[in-house]
């Protein structure tokens, strides 16, 4: 078995993502492997922002400083023994590219990030951030479903 040295949690900033801060913060307590916390910020179409007073590099630096607010907020909630531990970085562009790309240059041994669960027309039309990480990321993927992973991480730490 490969060690693990570097854990790479993503987060859309959801309270169901948190399971995937918790599953890494719990993989990593009984080693020395750090922690990366990953947000990625969509970076915004140029057409439908576009106004004569607003520049797009205006609302664009705007909406970063907006979610890093909300990042912030995020961090905050999370467990301090977390926090201690975690790296938190956030990066502009599609979500998917971004998690593999960041995995490919940091050399992270794991990635844990939450998946929705989507099916059907949902699945079709929105698509899978976790499924696409999954298929191209250059290290194993530890994908929790929003629904469970709370429940069973608590579970888990109370056999610990």
């Amino acid at each position: 078995m490969v060690p693990i040295k570097h854990i790479l949690v993503t987060t859309d900033l959801s309270h169901k993502s948190r399971s995937a801060a918790e599953y890494a913060e719990w993989i990593a307590a009984k080693e020395k492997i750090s922690i990366t916390l990953l947000y990625c910020v969509d970076t915004p179409p140029l057409l439908p922002y576009y106004n004569a007073n607003v520049t797009f590099n205006a609302f664009r630096e705007e909406l970063l400083k907006q979610e890093r607010r909300r990042l912030d907020k995020y961090v905050e909630k999370l467990p301090p023994s977390f926090r201690k531990k975690a790296k938190v970085v956030m990066v502009e562009g599609n979500a998917s590219r971004m998690i593999i790309d960041f995995a490919a240059k940091n050399k992270v041994d794991m990635i844990v990030m939450n998946t929705h669960g989507r099916t059907g027309i949902q699945h079709a039309v929105l698509g899978s951030i976790a499924e696409k990480v999954v298929r191209c990321a250059p290290c194993p993927v530890l994908t929790i479903r929003s629904d469970v992973g709370r429940k069973y991480s608590k579970k888990v730490k109370k056999k610990v």
